[in-house]
């Protein structure tokens, strides 16, 4: 695993496009008491500087959207998979009745991952050193600091279109769009991974994605009750394998039991492939099988 880390810092540094995260823009003056009864974490006392990490969920508790929530002035900006960008949008709005609140998928916005020493340079020039911070910085533009203990990952938005000369763009196929929240492990949920899995299999405590103490939102009571109890027996890992294409998402062990699934984005790197998987925490992660093919796993602790 540590030689696999060593050699994506080393050869993924510099920025990418990531074409496939979107950029929501909350407007109206009710935007945040809004989402305040609609998303698990807090937002009408979010630091003005600082992101939050949040889910949408059904009444059931069951996530329908992981997002990045930002406070740029008299906006709320999301960032979540354009895959479900219309999903989400149909789903929230039917709450919106009275309330004076507009959701607008800015097309024109352009979303870069900036790893490893570029990022280090990038957040180094513009004094952003503390995780979860951000600013904007060249007029429009916003700078998030996103780092790991042993990687320094910033996020990059444009929100007008216009990428700042100053950044240079390698594609790399788009394969690496996905690295900075794999990495994180905040799971970018596709269409078939939505209402599936509550918050907290998600790794919600650990990534502080749900406020305990906030009032109502939709999901609260299951959400709440499922953190009392303390009940969850399962969570979201980082796993790898030495292919470079995989179909299938069921893990097996050496027994040929399932004992978990992969889900939502798949990062391919040279002749391997790393996406996060939902296994039971009970589990052996030295004996964890897709296809016949050896499962590696990368834990919480080991990125923390």
């Amino acid at each position: 695993m540590d030689k696999l880390v060593s050699e994506i810092i080393e050869k993924c540094n510099g920025p990418y496009k990531d074409k496939d995260l979107a950029v929501i823009e909350v407007n109206g003056k009710d935007n945040k008491k809004f989402l305040q009864g609609q998303l698990t974490n807090d937002i009408i006392g979010l630091d003005p500087e600082k992101y939050s990490l949040s889910s949408y969920c059904t009444h059931q508790g069951k996530v329908i959207a992981n997002l990045q929530v930002l406070l740029i002035d008299d906006k709320v900006l999301l960032l979540l998979p354009k895959s479900i960008v219309s999903l989400f949008i149909d789903k929230i709005s039917k709450y919106i009745l009275m309330s004076e609140v507009e959701f607008i998928h800015n097309t024109k916005a352009k979303v870069l991952s900036i790893v490893g020493e570029e990022a280090t340079k990038i957040l180094a020039n513009e004094k952003i050193q503390e995780t979860y911070a951000y600013k904007k910085v060249h007029g429009k533009d916003i700078l998030i600091n996103m780092s790991t203990s042993f990687m320094k990952l910033c996020r990059y938005i444009v929100l007008d279109s216009k990428i700042d000369n100053n950044i240079e763009i390698k594609l790399y196929k788009g394969t690496y769009t996905c690295l900075i929240d794999l990495f994180n492990l905040f799971t970018r949920l596709n269409e078939k991974d939505i209402e599936k899995f509550i918050p907290q299999v998600l790794n919600a405590d650990k990534l502080n994605t749900v406020n305990y103490k906030k009032g109502c939102y939709t999901g609260q009571e299951v959400v709440a009750r499922t953190h009392y109890l303390g009940s969850v027996k399962k969570h979201v890992y980082l796993g790898f394998l030495n292919v470079p294409n995989n179909d299938e998402k069921n893990i097996i062990n050496n027994d040929g039991e399932s004992v978990g699934e992969l889900i939502g984005d798949v990062l391919t790197f040279e002749s391997n492939l790393l996406s996060h998987c939902i296994l039971r925490d009970s589990c052996n992660f030295e004996d964890l099988y897709i296809n016949n093919n050896k499962l590696g796993i990368i834990t919480m602790e080991d990125i923390a």
